[in-house]
């Protein structure tokens, strides 16, 4: 795959978004919440209708800026040919991202909204999204059809770009392997509780991983670190 290590970060960061934003409509799932009929997400057509939910509880400019940071991040993976194994999830995951991108592009209080010069990327999707509502519009099939298209795309980029924890952040992930909280961590290294915080939100956006489950699981993958016996 023939693509700069800073591009395979920023897929990275939109497809965990992705696969974040699906589990959380699984969930709704298991609660009782629909589940709806919509069986193909990746069209326009169905991500109108994902827009009026949105727009529920997040206010026009965020949306915008969600539409431009997709719109990006579209793009960068059109420009590329990914490996084989994942070309069939890579195409997918870029045309759901355009396709909410022209939803939400269509909407005409969200487009009269002044731009910043450089719109930042978008690496997450609120908890205050209404996803009972967009439980009810989507089947499972397609909700699990997204996700795991995102967690494939999300290991391709993993796997080709240059991700290496330095000697603090291997301490700090060996420690969450091994259950310790971030206050012993802190005591234990001689920094403050706020300096550790900082050093593991930047090993997240480094990793594109949105919690320390998800990170841990990423370190034992590249086998950074292990964790406990007693702990598995």
């Amino acid at each position: 795959m023939d693509f700069s290590g800073d591009r395979l970060r920023v897929v990275l960061r939109h497809v965990v978004a992705v696969e974040q934003y699906a589990v959380n409509i699984a969930e709704a799932h298991k609660l009782g919440f629909g589940p709806g009929g919509h069986t193909d997400v990746l069209r326009v057509e169905f991500q109108r209708k994902a827009q009026k939910v949105w727009k529920k509880t997040l206010p026009p400019l965020f949306l915008r800026q969600v539409a431009d940071s997709y719109e990006r991040c579209a793009w960068l993976m059109e420009s590329v040919l990914p490996d084989e194994s994942v070309g069939g999830d890579w195409a997918n995951i870029a045309r759901y991202l355009g396709a909410v991108a022209t939803a939400i592009d269509e909407d005409p209080d969200c487009t009269e909204q002044e731009m910043m010069m450089e719109s930042p990327d978008i690496e997450y999707m609120p908890e205050v999204i209404h996803y009972e509502r967009l439980a009810e519009l989507m089947h499972p099939d397609a909700v699990e059809g997204l996700r795991a298209a995102a967690a494939a795309v999300a290991q391709i980029c993993r796997s080709n770009s240059s991700i290496t924890p330095n000697k603090v952040q291997l301490v700090c992930l060996q420690g969450l392997a091994n259950g310790e909280k971030q206050a012993s961590l802190a005591k234990r290294l001689g920094y403050s509780e706020r300096h550790i915080q900082r050093i593991i939100a930047d090993m997240w956006h480094q990793f594109g991983v949105d919690n320390t489950t998800q990170a841990v699981a990423f370190a034992v993958a590249q086998c950074w670190v292990t964790v406990p016996q007693n702990m598995r």
